[in-house]
């Protein structure tokens, strides 16, 4: 669903951020993914509106520690102020191919600064995701607790399956197409670096034109009439790599209970 750009939106920044803006997307099951524009990155994605909120102020906060023990200079408020600004309905990427929203940030063209900004919160996310798995056995790799649950090596696959997917949604790249789509299962993390470099090399390059870019891409699409920008491209980036930081993070706590 297309979202025009309301005319007096504001785009928070974290230096006045006193109030948090919440935007949110609810599918037919009540399912709620609340995002949060500044700092960037951060969500929740629960069974329902009232949880995704509940836990939101926790998710500000551990948001922004992450970002300070990286070596960014943002301060922790006191008191967790919210405001929702915008709610979407019948999107919520919970499972792979599920639309996403395109909410009315998302439309602001992200600046060289933005950008930057970006790309380095991405190598703070991928640096966590190798330094959780890249020792990890083969065993631990490829458990998993059920026939349903994706293994750790497969949620890897995924993660960089998804730099390129992001990107494809954007703009039909030549560069797409230079890279190798499949890698055996033994080669996984240099699947994830070959598909982070090409994220990289594409998004520093970004031009003008690209950032004010608005696309609905018609090749590999599932929803015929989704929206993609340059601001959605970067937000699903830092939010999907986070997402399934957590789920290793689930899966290695089976792991261990199972062992035990």
């Amino acid at each position: 669903m297309f979202v025009p750009l309301h005319r007096d939106y504001e785009p928070p920044t974290q230096k006045t951020m006193s109030v948090y803006r919440v935007y949110l997307e609810i599918d037919d099951q009540g399912w709620c993914m609340a995002h949060v524009p500044e700092p960037l990155g951060c969500f929740t994605l629960e069974k329902s509106k009232k949880q995704a909120l509940n836990k939101l102020p926790q998710k500000i906060s551990e948001h922004i520690l992450w970002l300070k023990r990286n070596g960014e200079k943002i301060t922790k408020p006191k008191k967790i102020e919210m405001k929702i600004c915008e709610i979407q309905m019948g999107t919520c990427p919970r499972i792979s191919g599920n639309e996403a929203a395109i909410f009315s940030f998302d439309l602001i063209p992200p600046s060289e600064k933005k950008i930057k900004q970006v790309l380095r919160w991405m190598g703070y996310n991928r640096k966590e995701l190798l330094t959780k798995t890249k020792r990890l056995s083969d065993e631990v790799l490829d458990w998993k607790p059920d026939k349903k649950t994706r293994s750790i090596r497969e949620t890897l696959s995924h993660v960089a399956n998804c730099d390129w997917w992001y990107l494809s949604r954007f703009k039909d790249w030549k560069k797409l197409y230079t890279v190798p789509q499949d890698y055996p299962p033994e080669r996984i993390f240099e699947k994830l670096d070959t598909m982070r470099k090409l994220a990289i090399q594409i998004l520093k390059n970004l031009s003008l034109k690209d950032r004010y870019r608005i696309n609905i891409p018609k090749k590999y699409a599932r929803h015929k009439d989704e929206v993609w920008t340059a601001g959605k491209m970067l937000r699903r980036f830092l939010e999907h790599e986070r997402e399934h930081i957590e789920t290793i993070d689930r899966a290695l706590l089976r792991y261990n209970e199972a062992r035990r």
